[in-house]
Order: structure tokens, then sequence, then C-alpha cells
């Protein structure tokens, strides 16, 4: 891809809560009547989604400087959308380029065991880095989206409900309940969406891996060659760490509790590690927060100026007989799809 400059920064509706796009909103009369979650539930409509996005366009007014700076956004502590500012920075091809050749000096052979370099992956194709992590991000949507793996609704009481006073006081008691049950979901059910969240999870973290490594090569031409999510985000330069900070105030938390995930699931060495991965994939909210952290990271990779796109091209040819009329006697329909990847040689603010 050409190393060109943005024409305009973009910028884009995200669901505070997950992330995820928010569709573009609803007008009547000039107002805007609806705002809603591409990913997940959250939404406003009438009067609490007009004075939402009359909030958002002061918000985005306020955070355009910053981000072009690249400095983080600040975003309303009670917002529910929110926009992200990917703004056009300046370029140098030059000074990249420059280090680009610097960092291909030291022999290969010096940091394979431990590192990603140039040597293995070239100027401009981190992109592809960028790419595999979308891609994985977007395919992991069309998994079942579980809330739980057990639910109440296909429990049935094995016996009464036991209701017990634990204390009381001038304003309110307080009672304790004790319920047992007995699960009437058909047979392989909490297996299924155990293993759909497993999935999710795994997905996640290796698509949060795959991204930070993107980020990494970009702006320093090496990444280290391992699954641990938070090493791998306190590699990352202070500018970068702050701005995923500022769109997700929690994600250095949920890179250090996940940090492990693909590193230990994608096949168990030992039966600790098997009874981990049974035990917290039945823990949505995990997973839910591992899979907005993917998000917030992929826009620090379009921040970070990396590209990769994949681009689909159809093709259709038909073989005929002709005679008193034409015959068609065979269709072949064809994909041919390319990737494509370019990194941007941004001039970051010391």
């Amino acid at each position: 891809m050409a190393d060109g400059r943005l024409a305009a920064p973009i910028v884009e509706g995200r669901c505070a809560a997950c992330w995820g796009k928010a569709r573009l909103p609803d007008r009547e009369g000039g107002e805007v009547k609806r705002i809603e979650c591409c990913l997940c539930s959250n939404h406003l409509a009438g009067k609490e989604a007009a004075a939402e996005w009359r909030d958002i366009e002061a918000e985005a007014q306020r955070n355009l400087p910053r981000a072009s700076r690249g400095r983080p956004a600040k975003y309303r502590p009670d917002a529910k959308f929110v926009t992200k500012i990917i703004p056009d920075m300046p370029r140098d091809r030059a000074g990249m380029d420059a280090r680009m050749r610097a960092a291909l000096k030291p022999p290969r052979k010096a940091h394979r065991r431990r590192w990603l370099t140039r040597h293995d992956i070239p100027a401009g194709e981190a992109g592809y880095l960028y790419l595999q992590a979308k891609l994985l991000s977007g395919g992991a949507r069309s998994l079942p989206q579980e809330t739980a793996i057990n639910r109440w609704d296909e429990v049935e009481l094995a016996r009464p409900v036991e209701f017990e006073i634990e204390g009381r006081d001038q304003t309110e008691m307080h009672i304790r309940t004790a319920a047992e049950g007995v699960s009437r979901a058909p047979p392989g059910t909490w297996e299924e969406r155990a293993g759909a969240n497993m999935m999710r999870a795994l997905t996640a973290a290796f698509s949060c891996e795959v991204a930070l490594k993107a980020i990494l090569m970009t702006r320093n031409d090496r990444a280290r060659m391992t699954h641990d999510l938070r090493a791998l985000y306190d590699d990352l330069p202070g500018d970068s760490r702050a701005r995923l900070r500022g769109d997700y105030p929690a994600i250095g938390d949920v890179l250090r509790e996940s940090r492990e995930v693909f590193g230990a699931w994608r096949y168990f060495e030992n039966s600790a590690r098997m009874r981990d991965a049974a035990e917290r994939s039945t823990h949505p909210e995990g997973v839910r927060d591992l899979e907005r952290a993917v998000r917030v990271i992929l826009d620090e990779c379009a921040m970070a100026g990396l590209e990769g796109t994949l681009t689909l091209t159809p093709h259709v040819a038909w073989t005929a007989k002709l005679g008193d009329g034409i015959t068609m006697t065979d269709v072949q329909e064809t994909m041919h799809v390319e990737a494509e990847s370019g990194e941007s040689a941004i001039v970051w603010p010391e």
C-alpha cells in the first residue's frame, strides 16, 4: 500500500460498554432519535438519544486537539456512546527508512529465539499482523454470544426454598435464602456453551497478541516472542499505553488476568491448566472484557498507521454453444482474494 496521508481524521462512534461500533443515528426533523451498538444491546432512544448525541459532538470537539497530538482521549464518566478519533498526523518516510535499515544491522541469529525482528517482518508487512487480528476478531462475532452457562430458567427446584433471618436493625431486616435445584437443560448443553466461550476466549486472546505485536513491530521494529499479553502490553511505547487506557481504563488488568489464556489453553500440558480452562470458560464476563480489549487495541493499530485489508474481485466465465440459438454449457464463478499491508511513517511527539 502507498504511504499516503489521511484526507481527514477518521471519526467513528463506539459503544462505551463493549467498544463495538455505534450505528449511525436516526434523525427526525434534524434531531437524533436513536443510537445503538452494532454488537451488544446498548441503545438510547428519544430525548435520551438526542441529549447523548449533543454530548458526543461536544466531547469530540474537545478530544480532536488531544488526538491530533497523539494524546489519550477524555470521555464522560457516564457516557454510553463516544467517538473514537484517529487523526491525520505528520509522516516521515525518510526517517522510518533509516530506522528500518538500523533495525536490520544486528545479525538475524542474535535475537531469533526471543524476538520477532525486521528480519522476520520486513518493512511495510506489520499490517498483515493487523489484518490477521481484525479477521480473527470479526470471525469471533459469529460464535454464540453466551451470557451464562447455567440459567435459572432451566433449573427446577429440588426442594422448597429455605429462609433464614440473619439479623435486623432499626431500618431493615437481613434475610438469607438457600435453594437447590436440578438442571433441565438438554444433555450436553453446558459443554456446548462452555466450549463456545472457550473458543471466544482463545480467539480474543490470540487477536490481542497479534495486534499488540503489530503495534510493537511498527513502533519498535521488534516484538517479544511470547503469548504473555501483559508483557507485550508493557513493551508498548508509553504514549500507546496511555491511549489504550484512555479508551479502556481497565485494559492493563484485563490483559494481566488473561495473560496466558492462549498459551495455556490452546492445548493442555497438565491437569492444572485443564482444570483452569474448564472453570474459567464458564465466566462469560471475562471473555467479554477480553473481546473489548481486542477492539480497543485494533483502534490503536490504526492510530499507529498500520494498514491491512482484503480486496475481493469476482470473476465469472461461461462457455456457450452456437447453433440455432445460444446454449450455455458451462459457468464457472471464482473469487480472487488479495491481502494488502502497509505501515505509515508517523512522527510521534516526544
